[in-house]
């Protein structure tokens, strides 16, 4: 790969014999240069096709795919590598199925009192309760699963690999909740509404918010569980969709900046002399 043939190498006698092994220094790493890539007559926008590898973005930028380099270093959200790279509508949902598959089963938490108005109890708050890798089972539809993560602050267990589907949904005829066992710890709470993990809330925000600043039902809890954040009634809150959330931030990296074509050869050649210096 072009990339990596631009680390320095080295020989280093790991095992004390006086046998030299060569190495890569992917540790050593230098800054872009800030001066080209900040400076606006130095790159221009680019917005990834559908699909559209980084080797086949340098070679339509470039009429070479060896600069496919480039954009990991002068794109911030790039640095963690390949994995960043925006996924091709086939790939995005094949991600979903296999990562967000199973259940999120929410809570409803309030506060329960004494007659002396003294806190006793937090119900169905999951603070403290579950652990994960855990069996958790559904007492009404015998749904079994196994905890993957917990979410105190969203008052989510998510629930993979299940087989069989929990119930909840509290504006049904019959008030459709059951009772969610923990098979390791015993530790039960009431289901409040079930979603597919995929079409679950990422975050709550206040309906009409433009900001969609995020909003935690269990920031406080409410006397008679009407209000999430104490303040904001549940009729007034909107959430967005972890699919929603990761559709969005995928497209978001299908816009990255690209070197102006008649700087790259310059950058690559400054880039290879400070990493090698």
């Amino acid at each position: 790969m072009a990339y990596f043939r631009k680390f320095p190498k080295n020989k280093y006698d790991f095992n004390r014999d006086g046998t030299l092994q060569t190495i890569i220094e992917f540790h050593k790493s230098v800054r872009p240069l800030d001066y080209k890539v900040d400076s606006p007559s130095q790159y221009r926008f680019y917005e990834i096709k559908n699909g559209e590898r980084p080797d086949i973005v340098s070679q339509r930028l470039y009429n070479t795919p060896n600069y496919y380099w480039t954009f990991f270093l002068i794109n911030d959200f790039l640095h963690d590598g390949y994995s960043s790279w925006p996924l091709s509508a086939e790939a995005f949902h094949k991600y979903l199925e296999r990562e967000y598959e199973g259940f999120a089963i929410t809570t409803n938490p309030e506060i329960v009192r004494n007659t002396d108005q003294q806190i006793i109890n937090f119900k169905d708050s999951l603070a403290g309760r579950f652990q994960i890798g855990e069996g958790i089972l559904g007492s009404i539809s015998g749904a079994l699963g196994t905890l993957t993560q917990k979410n105190v602050d969203m008052n989510q267990l998510i629930v993979q690999n299940v087989n069989g589907a929990f119930i909840g949904d509290p504006d049904a005829i019959n008030n459709s909740t059951e009772n969610i066992d923990g098979q390791t710890t015993g530790d039960s709470v009431a289901s409040y509404i079930v979603y597919k993990y995929a079409d679950a809330p990422h975050h709550y925000f206040e309906t009409g918010d433009a900001e969609e600043r995020y909003v935690y039902p269990s920031t406080n809890f409410s006397e008679n569980a009407t209000t999430y954040a104490g303040t904001v009634p549940t009729n007034s809150l909107s959430f967005k969709t972890n699919r929603a959330h990761l559709f969005e931030l995928n497209e978001e990296r299908s816009k990255i900046r690209v070197l102006d074509p008649r700087f790259v050869e310059q950058f690559a050649e400054e880039f290879e002399t400070l990493i090698n210096g």
